[in-house]
């Protein structure tokens, strides 16, 4: 019951946090979470035929139990076996001197124990082979229950830590939407949108707030929201950054794609220059390949002329615990 509990746990973070896992890496995490329900459904599975194994075992023992008693009972019967055959072998002696036809007929009585003898001490053997037979079979049942317990043990700690990782995760997340929302306060929507998706926080920042048209350079406004936002960032040092530039599709290809990368480059740096680690942070353009909506308007276009700020927690602990 406490591993269902803890990947109930697990499955409803899991859940509650796919805004917080990179789209491959959140792949990962549920594909290992899927991995440990199966092999939880698998120990339980195991659980139960150790239970029969038991049962079986208890079946063996009473056998066991069984057949060192009629072993007792085999060997007293050998011994009064043997006691009988000496006397009889007393007797024959005896009646050699008294009559021959006695003597045939006590000769054919002792042919006839010698070989109920020689049966009794084959049987003695094969029961005492038996017995040892079983007695390596618990042996090797009781090592590989020990082997499973072991295992179901070690299991259910990986998965209270990886519970554990996913919590810790999700406060991250939290944090990490309480800074900005307290950072970024008072912009309008136009401007800038804060999304989750894919476990990540995506924030886009327009080029009215940030970049005069066709231009790299940013503007005074848009110094002061990064600067803003920079703050946010540095209390959440474990978060990782990814800056995209986005252009609409008016204008040369390659420029555009230019463009892009110099946009992202520009916030990069002024992030870097309010304190936020450049080993945290990548810039990449994407030009006018990954619109956000059509361009088809100038509405349109206007919201795909874009920066976006693609911000995620450090997932390798968690993919270290679900291989």
């Amino acid at each position: 019951m406490k591993i269902k509990n803890l990947l109930i746990g697990t499955a409803a973070i899991a859940l509650l946090g796919t805004s917080c896992v990179s789209t491959q890496k959140y792949n990962d995490m549920k594909t290992a979470r899927d991995h440990f329900k199966a092999e939880y459904e698998n120990l339980k599975t195991t659980e139960r035929e150790n239970a029969e194994l038991q049962t079986k075992l208890r079946v063996t023992e009473n056998q066991l139990s069984q057949l060192k008693t009629n072993l007792d009972r085999q060997q007293t019967e050998l011994e009064r076996i043997k006691e009988y055959n000496q006397d009889l072998s007393a007797r024959y002696e005896d009646a050699i001197k008294d009559n021959s036809k006695l003597l045939a007929a006590y000769s054919n009585e002792k042919m006839v124990m010698d070989e109920r003898l020689a049966k009794s001490q084959e049987t003695l053997w094969q029961q005492e082979r038996q017995l040892q037979g079983l007695e390596e079979t618990i042996g090797v049942q009781n090592y590989s229950m020990e082997t499973m317990r072991t295992d179901l043990s070690t299991r259910e700690q990986r998965v209270a830590e990886l519970e554990k990782r996913l919590v810790e995760k999700e406060a991250q997340m939290a944090q990490l939407r309480t800074s900005l929302a307290e950072a970024l306060r008072g912009y309008t929507e136009a401007d800038l949108s804060v999304t989750e998706r894919n476990g990540k926080i995506y924030l886009s920042l327009s080029q009215n707030l940030l970049f005069n048209a066709g231009s790299d350079k940013l503007d005074a406004k848009g110094v002061k929201a990064l600067e803003q936002l920079a703050g946010a960032l540095n209390q959440n040092p474990s978060i990782e950054i990814i800056v995209e530039g986005h252009t609409d599709n008016t204008g040369a290809v390659d420029y555009n794609w230019d463009l892009s990368v110099r946009r992202a480059t520009a916030v990069v740096k002024v992030l870097g220059i309010n304190g936020v680690p450049p080993s945290r942070m990548t810039a990449a353009g994407k030009g006018m390949h990954q619109p956000a909506v059509p361009n088809t308007t100038a509405e349109n276009r206007a919201k795909n002329r874009r920066t976006e700020i693609i911000l995620s927690p450090n997932m390798d602990k968690i993919l270290e615990l679900a291989k």
